[in-house]
């Protein structure tokens, strides 16, 4: 019972937030944003969600992931917050 009320919590926070394709830049680097669908949701969970979408498709490539930057944008219950994550796959 414990484990499902858990998944259940944990589904509803994953549809909390969207990402984006990765796209490559001019610079050479990868980036990817992620934004929350809701004002309520805080801006730790949006970034996580942008890199663990980074580190899986780095993982896809059998490379790691690593950060070069991270922009973000919005205050939580304000405005929408977006997270840009930069990045490349070494």
């Amino acid at each position: 019972m414990k484990g499902s009320i858990l998944l259940l919590g944990l589904s509803m926070l994953t549809a909390c937030t969207s990402v984006t394709s990765v796209n490559s830049r001019q610079d050479g680097h990868l980036s990817l944003t992620s934004r929350a669908r809701w004002d309520i949701v805080s801006w730790n969970h949006v970034r996580s969600a942008g890199f663990k979408e980074a580190q899986a498709y780095c993982h896809k490539q059998h490379k790691e992931m690593h950060a070069v930057d991270v922009h973000s944008e919005g205050l939580r219950g304000v405005t929408a917050q977006t997270v840009e994550v930069i990045f490349d796959c070494i």
